[in-house]
């Protein structure tokens, strides 16, 4: 049987960005799920181009070492990388604008976060990144 989830919203946030408040939800598992599941369809579709064109140069390539070169599983690290690039938080963005604003476009997303908003955004999407929570390391002098 399956859980009833109505009624269940996830911890909010209200951010003023220009003269707007939006209200951004925390992402769920299956928010990091799409999203990497979109940068995966990326990546193919990369490697299908760049196979193509080692394909098309007149030399004999062995199938074997192509594939040990292009057709590598997206890894945890480029999975964090493309979350920190400027499309990926405007994905990231968008999958959490989503739940309060369903009518919300890709674009409409992107074009709402702002240089000034990103820093109170991604401390709200990522709190175990936000760096203004960390102590500086003290290191010994030796």
């Amino acid at each position: 049987m399956a859980m009833d989830l109505t009624g269940f919203v996830p911890r909010r946030k209200e951010i003023v960005i220009g003269t707007k408040v939006f209200k951004f939800s925390e992402l769920s598992i299956g928010d990091l799920a799409t999203f990497e599941a979109e940068m995966k369809q990326q990546k193919e579709a990369a490697n299908e181009k760049r196979r193509q064109r080692l394909l098309s140069y007149d030399v004999e390539i062995d199938a074997v070492e192509l594939l040990k070169l292009i057709d590598q599983p997206i890894t945890d690290e480029e999975l964090e990388a493309q979350m920190e690039t400027v499309a990926g938080m405007g994905t990231l963005a968008y999958l959490s604008l989503r739940k309060a604003y369903p009518e919300i476009s890709r674009d409409d997303a992107a074009n709402i976060v702002t240089m000034e908003s990103l820093g109170e955004i991604t401390a709200f999407l990522f709190p175990e990144k936000d760096d203004s929570k960390k102590k500086p390391k003290i290191t010994k002098k030796q």
